[in-house]
């Protein structure tokens, strides 16, 4: 089962990560290491990117010494050394990695308790939702360390012609439908294509999960099977398809596995509103009046978007749990996640309540770009098993068949869920 499980990291690595570097092959400088611990950190990252967290680390902690390697290849090198069982002693792990290496023996727990019993640490500062990506089986395998989520920027000029205004906490579906129209009934004046564009990402589940939950749907139901074929699903999926209707939407397609096109379109006039990336927002142009908003909700307020968290966990064949598990309290705690996030040139999410202001420290507080932190309290992803990569696989198949084949919604769902279930009950 193990050896089943491992071979589902690299497909679980080809998760959207959210990070920014040289894409240069780095490997940290180190002489002689003589009495020094040495902890061997490999990563999807560049090596500028911690530079500063880890030279702090080190002044402070002169007997331990973190040899960091860029993995150009990340996915198929961890494959391989998890299935050789010579890990090294850091490990990245991006949405679903953890619980695929948890579940294989490949990463050790932490002790979360006396991580909540360090009061310097302050281990409740961590947003609560980062629980869903870091744990397995109701432990922890990795501390939370960064990612990205999405939200939604409109054109202030565009809206203000049109009288539109934006509630503080994001349009209900109601009010959403009804900007559209009126939108729509400007649109020669506006110089748009339409209101905005829904792009059907390479993974489906990015596309329709805010949409689902809103609806009140829930991935997995109280006795573990899928429930993407409930009642409230298939209102999502009818809800999405009603602005295609209506001609507020184009067709859905695929733009894309990132948000670039639409910004294109966005920053180009030819939209008023879209759904952007946190980490590709910084191609939203300055010489368009824009600002962020909350994402859209159901009439009864229930909201949700999509984020991706990322963690670091400590292999199960590390040496030094001990020096490993000091320096990752340092990288993930206040002091070293500021300086990580203050110098980063691509924003991300700060995994820590109190520091939400630096992630989007880039950005002139016009754009309201803190809503994408604040966002954090009704983010989240579907449940993360040691499946998932499979699962993501088989949701993608059959969202592709509703959009793109016009198959019928309720049927489609009750035989992408026959196909979860399996996977879930193994």
């Amino acid at each position: 089962m193990k050896k089943k499980v491992i071979a589902l990291v690299l497909t679980a690595c080809m998760v959207p990560v959210v990070s920014v570097g040289s894409g240069v092959d780095v490997m940290a400088a180190k002489g002689d290491s003589g009495d020094k611990i040495t902890l061997n950190w490999q990563s999807y990252d560049s090596y500028d990117k911690y530079q500063k967290v880890i030279e702090a680390f080190e002044k402070e902690n002169p007997d331990i010494e973190i040899n960091f390697e860029e993995v150009s290849d990340y996915a198929t090198k961890i494959l391989t050394e998890a299935t050789a069982g010579d890990l090294p002693d850091l490990i990245n792990c991006n949405t679903g990695t953890t619980q695929i290496l948890a579940n294989a023996g490949a990463l050790q727990k932490f002790d979360v308790d006396a991580l909540k019993a360090d009061t310097e640490y302050k281990f409740d500062d961590f947003w609560d939702v980062a629980e869903r990506y870091c744990t397995y089986d109701g432990d922890w395998y990795s501390l939370p360390l960064d990612g990205g989520n999405y939200g939604w920027v409109y054109n202030v000029d565009m809206f203000d012609k049109c009288g539109i205004e934006v509630p503080e906490d994001g349009f209900t579906w109601d009010e959403f439908t009804e900007a559209c129209k009126t939108l729509m009934e400007h649109k020669d004046e506006l110089g748009i294509e339409y209101p905005t564009i829904i792009n059907d990402m390479s993974s489906a589940i990015d596309t329709m999960y805010p949409w689902i939950t809103e609806a009140g749907g829930s991935y997995l139901n109280d006795d573990g099977s899928c429930g993407w074929n409930s009642d409230e699903t298939v209102t999502a999926f009818e809800y999405v398809k009603s602005l295609v209707d209506e001609g507020y939407v184009p067709a859905i397609e695929k733009l894309g596995d990132g948000y670039d096109a639409l910004i294109t379109k966005f920053n180009a006039g030819q939209i008023a509103m879209c759904r952007v990336a946190l980490w590709n927002s910084t191609y939203l142009q300055d010489d368009v009046n824009w600002k962020a908003m909350n994402a859209p909700r159901a009439n009864d307020g229930t909201q949700a978007e999509v984020l991706f968290l990322n963690g670091i966990g400590i292999s199960s064949s590390c040496e030094n749990p001990e020096a490993a598990e000091k320096f990752i309290k340092y990288l993930t705690s206040e002091e070293g996640l500021a300086l990580y996030l203050e110098d980063n040139t691509s924003p991300q999410i700060a995994v820590r309540q109190s520091q939400a202001d630096l992630s989007v420290s880039m950005f002139d507080e016009s754009h309201d770009m803190k809503l994408f932190n604040t966002g954090l309290e009704y983010a989240g992803y579907i449940d993360l098993t040691e499946t998932f990569a499979d699962q993501q696989t088989i949701i993608g198949q059959c969202f592709d068949e509703i959009w793109h084949n016009d198959a019928d919604i309720k049927s489609t769902l009750d035989g992408m869920v026959d196909q979860l279930n399996s996977l879930l009950a193994q």
